[in-house]
């Protein structure tokens, strides 16, 4: 499958549940951070949600405290005419059966309910201010004592003034501020509260960004580890049918994805729902006409939602496929880089490269007319939202049915309740670019490992995490004997295509076996399924007597070392090619440099063995690259060693070099030389010779030779003038 097929596959639907569950089963291991995130979510949350309602009280009880008194008669009572004592909660104690009940709290009354109560006297028509606690000095006192007398103030326990709305009009402003002394008092200590809240809040975001960092950063560091540990566990074959480029794009950006959905999405979706529901409940059981004038928009913005969501996806998938295309044929490019140079191509592939980045830019621009529709909807319907709020808020506020703080406390609400739904467009991105990476992900989880794994109980069955155990090469003793036995050997990498068709040869313990065979024969499949890295379809492989697949990998590993064609060697400096991360042992390095004479080449370097290797070793020569790879095979001291097709890039100069290196490679231990060079192979201890996938003839040298058939064949064509 490629990525086109992924891309289409995996944005079908929003988010999956296998994404999630990987995500989850890394996280669960934190749990304290996990927990302590949450936490502090509900902290932040709870801070948000109680600065409006105490910006509602500090305006309703401190700055427009209007209100009326109830008086509860006993005729009233008599009559069968009760008043629910929830409806006085709230309101301010004057006698035994007067209450001052605030503004806000007349909603809780019919208008027929009011009509009745203010035409049996019980609730007063005329509107008043409580001021308590004042403390009058010179002129205010006698002004207030006037107007107590001619009862446009009325005077409770001593305590608690009741003045009429229209005659604090006759106090200036600084007989006003003497009056209110209180309730500035009362709004500072509000003030401060909510500033303190306000410190929290902050204190808990920033707390919790770093626990929720680190948590990611934790889960994502394991998912990482985990997942190369897998990758470099997985068969060869696997390689042969992916890219590698895509599999480093899953360790490295894929995984970033992942945490981006984690760190951006999850845990903040989680807040905005907590934030939503609240802010709904609290608009509803505050004051349920303005919450369902607020309530209207609700349809339009699931609706709208939903709309996006599928446009976007859409828009997504096209964009995801376009920047495919381009980073295919830019890798390509680059690749071949220097078969377009010499065959004089440059335009032709910048005018390829061109056409590939407008289809870029057009799927971007798909993309960006939906968020251009998108975002402003959600601006129109808050905006909406607050204007109907307000329209209906005013004439609530004529028919004493709303108050000046409730009407700011729900702009507030409607302000925090549009700011998630604005975020979504940038949430859903995340979330399919996570679910695409997630996939993919799960994806080479699911893939076979070769190597010996230890199943992490922790993790879901359906995330299978190999850990490779392989010990050391500290110590440099053989542990295999060497003893081969290819037993009516069948292979095929495609169902019934048969590279080896009954392969059987043996070799003995220290011997060395040489094949031979023209291109396509079957050589280094041979080499490949020896050194384990495919299975066999048919027959059986014994080494000392054991089938190959009772055999631990990691003693297949550290006893048969192959040496390859293609030399590849590792952006670092010399001697950690060789070494590969193994222990260093100087004396060891040294008689290994010798054997192999890549101490002569290496000696001629500025920095000797600490000189860094370019990526893939091009600033050497061919027959330099295969003698660090001699050496590196030597280091290991294996038991079995395969040399395939290891001196056919050896130039002749260094070839004595190469057969001397050869013979100390081979000494003591079995090796098995896949070569085209057949100089290289006439002391082995035995030849077989390949043909279509079955051994057609077996010896010596000399003894093929005498045969006069495909060995001399191609002993002829090599080396014609000298036979």
């Amino acid at each position: 499958m490629n990525d086109y097929d992924d891309d289409k596959r995996e944005n079908e639907k929003l988010y999956s549940m296998d994404v999630l569950r990987l995500i989850f089963h890394y996280i669960v291991v934190y749990k304290k951070y996990l927990f302590a995130s949450l936490f502090f979510v509900l902290l932040i949350t709870g801070a948000n949600l109680s600065v409006p309602y105490l910006l509602k009280t500090i305006i309703d009880r401190f700055i427009f405290k209007q209100g009326r008194i109830i008086q509860l008669h006993e005729y009233i009572l008599q009559g069968n005419k009760t008043i629910d004592k929830k409806r006085l909660r709230g309101g301010i104690y004057l006698t035994d059966t007067a209450y001052f009940i605030f503004r806000s709290q007349l909603k809780y009354f019919s208008k027929k309910e009011i009509e009745d109560l203010e035409k049996t006297g019980v609730l007063s028509k005329d509107s008043y201010i409580p001021v308590e606690y004042p403390s009058f000095r010179g002129s205010l006192k006698n002004k207030v004592n006037n107007f107590l007398r001619s009862g446009n103030i009325l005077l409770f326990k001593d305590s608690i003034y009741l003045f009429n709305t229209e005659i604090l009009r006759r106090f200036k402003v600084q007989e006003l501020a003497e009056l209110r002394a209180l309730d500035f008092k009362r709004i500072v200590q509000y003030v401060i509260l909510m500033i303190f809240i306000l410190l929290i809040q902050f204190g808990a975001s920033y707390i919790q960004i770093i626990f929720l960092m680190k948590l990611s950063q934790l889960a994502m560091k394991d998912l990482r580890k985990d997942l190369f540990s897998h990758i470099i566990s997985l068969e060869v074959s696997y390689y042969d049918k992916n890219r590698i480029g895509r599999m480093v794009n899953r360790v490295t950006n894929d995984i970033e994805t992942l945490n981006e959905l984690f760190s951006s999405v999850l845990i903040t979706l989680f807040q905005d729902i907590l934030m939503m529901l609240g802010i709904a409940m609290i608009m509803f059981s505050t004051d349920l006409y303005l919450a369902s004038v607020v309530a209207i928009s609700f349809p339009f913005i699931v609706l709208i939602t939903i709309i996006f969501r599928i446009k976007v996806r859409n828009a997504y998938r096209l964009i995801r496929t376009k920047i495919t295309e381009l980073n295919s044929f830019f890798n390509e490019t680059i690749t071949g880089i220097r078969i377009i140079q010499i065959f004089a191509r440059e335009i032709q592939n910048f005018t390829r490269f061109a056409a590939r980045n407008t289809a870029v830019y057009n799927a971007q621009l798909k993309q960006l007319y939906v968020y251009a529709i998108f975002r402003p909807l959600i601006s129109f319907l808050r905006w909406f939202s607050i204007a109907s709020v307000i329209y209906f808020g005013a004439r609530g506020i004529g028919l004493d049915k709303v108050t000046y703080g409730l009407l700011v406390m729900f702009i507030a609400y409607i302000e925090r309740f549009f700011a998630p739904v604005r975020d979504l467009s940038e949430k859903f991105d995340i979330m399919q670019s996570a679910n695409a990476a997630g996939e993919k992900i799960i994806s080479i989880f699911k893939a076979d490992a070769v190597k010996e794994v230890v199943e992490n109980d922790e993790k879901d069955a359906s995330v299978k995490v190999s850990v490779i155990k392989l010990p050391g090469v500290s110590e440099r003793k053989q542990e295999l004997r060497g003893e081969i036995q290819f037993d009516d050997v069948w292979f095929s990498y495609i169902t019934d295509e048969w590279i080896l068709k009954g392969v059987s040869f043996s070799i003995n313990p220290k011997e060395i076996l040489a094949i031979v065979g023209e291109t396509g024969a079957g050589k280094s499949t041979i080499a490949s399924i020896l050194s384990k890295f495919y299975k066999i379809q048919r027959g059986e492989i014994l080494i000392d007597g054991v089938d190959i697949e009772d055999i631990p990998y990691w003693k297949i590993r550290r006893n048969i070392v192959s040496v390859m064609q293609d030399v590849f060697l590792f952006s670092r400096d010399i001697r950690k090619n060789i070494t590969l991360g193994s222990p260093y042992d100087e004396e060891w390095f040294k008689t290994v440099c010798r054997a192999t004479h890549i101490d002569r080449f290496i000696n001629n370097l500025p920095d000797g063995e600490l000189e860094p290797v370019m990526e893939r070793g091009v600033t050497f020569s061919a027959g330099e690259r295969q003698l660090l790879s001699f050496a590196r095979a030597l280091y290991f001291n294996p038991s079995i060693l395969v040399l395939d097709e290891a001196t056919s890039n050896i130039d002749t100069e260094t070839e004595r070099l190469i057969q001397d290196a050869i013979i100390n490679l081979t000494k003591g231990r079995t090796s098995l030389i896949i070569a085209h060079r057949l100089s290289t192979i006439k002391n082995a201890d035995k030849i077989i010779v390949l043909d279509r996938g079955k051994i057609v003839e077996e010896g010596r040298h000399q003894e093929l030779l005498a045969k006069k058939g495909i060995y001399h064949k191609l002993y002829t064509l090599q080396f014609s003038n000298l036979v």
